[in-house]
């Protein structure tokens, strides 16, 4: 069973692709996956964890941005 989340819910895109994930229940899990199969990006657990998500997806922009240190001694 595939269920789409809402758009007022903060979720964020995947990280490889740009595609907003969906959660799947499988048994007893519940996954939180990108709908791209080909990115193999996803979160399974008991609860739906989208929090789980949004660390794993964060945006990498403030981590490449190269910072100019001025020579100052």
């Amino acid at each position: 069973m595939i269920i789409e989340i809402q758009p007022n819910i903060q979720c964020e895109n995947c990280s490889k692709c740009g595609s907003r994930p969906h959660i799947e229940q499988q048994k007893k899990f519940w996954i939180v996956t990108c709908p791209n199969k080909e990115c193999k990006n996803f979160i399974k657990e008991e609860l739906v964890n989208i929090e789980a998500w949004n660390r794993l997806n964060k945006p990498q922009t403030s981590l490449n941005q190269k910072q100019d240190f001025k020579r100052t001694a």
